[in-house]
């Protein structure tokens, strides 16, 4: 069954990336919390327009590819928007990339320049916009967590429109214009990029970052600049719930968190809550869909759920095999169909075909419509296993063993053809323990049976579990 939104579809905005922000407002768009550096929208605009000369001034137009290799910050909204101005496209890589990692990436995008010293300074130039919608206006790369990486060809027109979706979402849950937002989850990352920063500045809201995250950072600048609305990932969610040293007092002024990038369990959200006296919203995207497709509704969804598809999007949930639409309450891949999906892979024709058809974009997701046509994701369908003939969602397990009070973080996969748990531990804890906790909560082929104690459970920029690294 082909489901929709319950939100009325909107006019879409048709536009590009630096024609989205509204340059002219005195009102504040980003501080940096970092360094206490803030500029104005209006600012931003001057900054942007003397950039774009610059890099226009070198070569950079229509048909180049410029690398955007910078940490969460002024500079790193510059250097975006001014090279969406000239029509070039941006790569998008993580600074926290090893070199080798970088250069793979960097030849996969094609780049052609990077933003060079100086490229970002004011100035008082000034550069009519060459962008056009259908062009492709970022290459942000697929999350690798189950292979290599691939380059998305996300263009102008998708970006702008997912944003516009996305607000139209947010307001349904009473989140409008000139909101405080905090942004921890780097830019260079798609939720970063576009549910964080650009549908922000979209909404002329108050985007506070920083190029690292830290706790406690983070839970201050929330008490002293008021933060309305933050967005979370779950490693967030889970410090958010359990660290004895932070302050629910902080949060005060907070009343809604969006948590996206990995799937969030309803306990987990509901202590996150409970704590923080906030509204938890999951959502959920694919970096193929400029991301979001699905977020909750405060009121009318529970944040163990994804919510509700956005304006102008469809779902369906079908047969893995098959292919079949499969009726509400079955789990199956779910599929996507909107304005907000990719061009394709860059200079991968096979992986586009088997990713997109007929206007579907198959996420590679398993999950289930729920009687109120909210969705719950399962787990992705390559991390799902099966012990003894039955299937097993590792996320379904990770969640069981985040409720122990003992366990800061954990990850299952299949080792030795054995449900096998990765667990980060605090004193006191033993494998008998955990595998008693887990017996305890689930059918007994769903049990953990075998554990290891680890420092850190692996994780991508985003916060997804890098099972590949278990």
């Amino acid at each position: 069954m082909v489901h929709s939104s319950p939100l009325p579809d909107i006019a879409l905005p048709g536009t590009t990336l630096d024609r989205m922000v509204p340059y002219d407002s005195a009102l504040p768009a980003l501080t940096e919390l970092d360094t206490g550096r803030s500029v104005t929208y209006a600012k931003l605009g001057a900054l942007v327009g003397a950039a774009a000369a610059r890099l226009a001034g070198r070569g950079v137009g229509p048909g180049c590819v410029v690398e955007v290799r910078l940490p969460n910050s002024i500079d790193f909204v510059v250097a975006l928007l001014a090279v969406a101005r000239t029509g070039a496209t941006v790569c998008l890589l993580g600074h926290m990339l090893i070199d080798d990692e970088a250069s793979r990436l960097r030849t996969l995008s094609g780049v052609t320049h990077r933003i060079a010293p100086g490229d970002l300074a004011p100035g008082n130039a000034h550069f009519a916009s060459a962008a056009v919608p259908d062009a492709v206006a970022v290459i942000p790369f697929s999350s690798g967590t189950t292979g290599l990486p691939k380059g998305v060809e996300l263009t102008h027109r998708s970006i702008a429109a997912n944003a516009a979706q996305f607000n139209a979402a947010l307001a349904a849950s009473g989140i409008g214009e000139g909101t405080r937002v905090a942004a921890p989850l780097p830019f260079s990352h798609i939720y970063g990029l576009n549910t964080l920063l650009l549908s922000s500045l979209a909404a002329r809201r108050h985007v506070f970052t920083a190029a690292r995250f830290d706790l406690a950072a983070f839970s201050r600048a929330h008490r002293v600049h008021g933060i309305e609305l933050s967005f979370i990932a779950p490693p967030i969610a889970l410090a958010l719930a359990n660290s004895p040293d932070l302050d629910p007092a902080d949060f005060a002024d907070t009343a809604h968190m969006v948590c996206g990038a990995a799937p969030l369990d309803e306990a987990l959200a509901r202590r996150v809550e409970q704590r923080l006296d906030t509204v938890v919203l999951q959502g959920y995207g694919t970096t193929e869909s400029s991301p979001v497709t699905h977020v909750g509704i405060a009121g009318k969804s529970n944040p163990g759920t994804i919510g509700f598809a956005l304006p102008n999007t469809r779902f369906r949930v079908v047969d893995l095999d098959t292919g079949a639409e499969l009726p509400d309450g079955e789990d199956g891949e779910l599929q996507v169909a909107g304005p907000q999906l990719m061009r394709g892979y860059l200079d991968d024709a096979e992986a586009t075909r088997a990713a997109l058809s007929d206007g579907w974009l198959r996420t590679g997701d398993i999950a289930r419509v729920n009687p109120d046509e909210t969705v719950t994701v399962v787990d992705r369908a390559k991390d799902v296993f099966k012990y003894h003939g039955f299937q097993i969602a590792p996320a379904e397990l990770e969640a069981v063993l985040l409720t122990h009070p003992l366990i800061s973080d954990a990850a299952v996969a299949q080792r030795g053809g054995v449900p096998k748990a990765f667990v980060v531990k605090r004193e006191g804890l033993d494998e008998d323990a955990v595998m008693a906790w887990v017996a305890e909560r689930v059918t007994a082929y769903k049990k953990v049976r075998e554990v290891a104690f680890v420092d850190a459970i692996p994780r991508n920029a985003a916060g997804k579990i890098l099972r590949k690294d278990l």
